[in-house]
């Protein structure tokens, strides 16, 4: 089983005229979706909350068969995020997180609920960001790796939310050093060694030797390093009308949780996996970001929809 927590945030995407609408979202609960709609059993571990919006959310979990537990909740609002879009469907984000539900990181009641088989233990985004909550996150990732479980981390970066980058960059290595399969952007690599140059993929290798790492570049596709020196890579893809990009990093990274499920992957073979096989997981996975471009917010496809568009 793959247990996922961090950011449960409901996005207000603005879709002109002084109308938003309201999608479920959050970067690891998006991941979660994509995990289970491909077939992975999968535990979100997050606390959300009980009012509508909180709701809602749960709602979409279980319609995509995450298991939600039923003590993860809380008096407290749900997380929000205001969503503009630009010229390319690119989106922007204004965060309102404070005192809100997803902040509250019961550390024992989650370890608690660790399943006896945990393949995965995936946290990233906004949950890393403020100190007390990354310790909190922290506890729990040590609890898990001591279990067995590969350790994934999904920094994505939110320079508007990080008032001290100095202290944040300190505070997510912690993680990278933990972790067995680290994805980020470039976007995210710029912003976390502003100072390295154009092979800044191979100098975050060589600093933290994670077993392997994912970058996303947009519309150019997607890289993959292992720590044996072997890579991949796939295009971007978008068989259809573009919606809006939003999701879809959260839907690769959420196929490469599902791969490493389906395949059983330990980190140690995670870190000889060679060029045909990071290609394999690395197509899917922009296969399943492209059709969630064609739909409204985070909406990842099953397996059998993946079919009908790509054969």
């Amino acid at each position: 089983m793959i247990v996922i927590g961090g950011d449960a945030i409901v996005d207000l995407i603005d879709r002109g005229n002084q109308t938003y609408e309201a999608c479920p979202g959050g970067s690891t609960l998006n991941c979660a979706l994509a995990a289970s709609l491909l077939g992975s059993s999968v535990l979100y571990v997050s606390t959300l909350s009980t009012d509508t919006y909180g709701q809602m959310l749960v709602d979409r979990l279980t319609e995509c068969g995450v298991r939600v537990p039923e003590q993860a909740r809380s008096d407290a609002n749900s997380s929000l995020a205001v969503v503009s879009l630009d010229a390319s469907f690119q989106p922007s984000y204004a965060f309102y997180r404070e005192g809100t539900a997803d902040r509250e990181v019961p550390v024992e009641r989650i370890i608690s609920e660790f399943p006896e088989q945990m393949s995965v233990f995936h946290v990233g985004s906004c949950a890393l960001i403020p100190r007390a909550d990354q310790d909190a996150w922290l506890a729990i990732v040590k609890a898990a790796k001591r279990r067995g479980a590969c350790i994934s981390i999904d920094p994505n970066c939110r320079p508007s939310m990080t008032p001290d980058p100095a202290a944040y960059r300190q505070g997510i290595a912690r993680f990278f050093a933990l972790a067995d399969l680290i994805k980020l952007s470039d976007e995210d690599l710029s912003y976390l060694h502003p100072d390295w140059a154009d092979d800044a993929l191979d100098q975050f290798v060589a600093q933290y030797r994670p077993p392997l790492v994912v970058m996303t570049r947009g519309p150019e596709g997607v890289t993959a390093i292992t720590r044996s020196g072997n890579r991949g890579s796939a295009p971007a893809v978008l068989p259809g009308t573009m919606a809006d990009t939003v999701g879809a990093g959260d839907s690769i990274h959420g196929t490469l949780l599902a791969e490493i499920d389906r395949l059983a992957l330990s980190p140690e073979s995670l870190a000889q996996l060679d060029q045909d096989t990071l290609d394999a997981m690395l197509t899917l996975a922009t296969q399943v970001a492209g059709v969630n471009c064609t739909r409204v917010g985070c909406q990842p496809p099953t397996r059998e929809e993946l079919r009908q568009y790509y054969g």
